[in-house]
């Protein structure tokens, strides 16, 4: 966050929007929190192996973009290699022995998420989340503060979390994510019109 912003402000930034999602979250004892701080890195890389990759082909999306204009059949074949590479990303990604992601709903943003949960949470509690993004299958893993707990008298109570720690690549892996689905939805609502 800015210096400048308020936390309301910061929360603004991004777009938010409803979506089903894989989705696990667990609470960290407040004795265990440096230890998860410590983990993050290492456990979000391994996550989210597919997102770094993503990240790196979008970084260098202006010098591809020259390649392909001077030079179309390697970067055909360059695009096929990456493809292999995405394909191992994800055979890796399936031999995951984390906790198992169940569907829910949830209101997401590249700042945190709502959804219900039935955990004994409250506002200042350190979580970690274990998160599944489809169609594309990012997977990201990331600690964050719940930020507000609503009692809503179904499916647990509404819960709000602020990404507390979010490798960037994640971060951008959202963003578009939540891009995408409102272009969708707003081709989709065109055409019904």
């Amino acid at each position: 966050m800015s210096q400048t912003q308020t936390p309301d402000q910061e929360r603004r930034r991004y777009f938010r929007i409803d979506d089903e999602v894989a989705l696990t979250l667990k609470p960290v004892p407040a004795e265990e929190e440096a230890r998860a701080v410590e983990r993050f890195q290492d456990a979000s890389q391994h996550f989210g192996l597919l997102n770094d990759l993503r990240a790196v082909r979008t970084e260098h999306l202006p010098l591809r973009r020259q390649l392909q204009h001077r030079h179309g059949a390697m970067m055909s074949y360059i695009g096929v290699l990456e493809r292999q590479l995405e394909l191992l990303a994800m055979a890796l990604d399936a031999h995951w022995n984390g906790p198992q992601l169940p569907n829910a709903l949830v209101n997401l943003s590249a700042q945190g998420l709502r959804c219900n949960s039935e955990l004994a949470l409250t506002p200042g509690d350190l979580v970690e989340i274990w998160l599944m993004l489809f169609p594309e299958h990012s997977r990201i893993y990331a600690l964050g503060r719940v930020v507000s707990v609503e009692e809503t008298g179904e499916n647990g109570d509404g819960i709000a979390i602020d990404f507390a720690h979010l490798r960037e690549a994640d971060q951008e892996a959202i963003a578009q994510h939540v891009h995408q689905l409102q272009i969708q939805r707003l081709r989709a609502e065109n055409d019904y019109e």
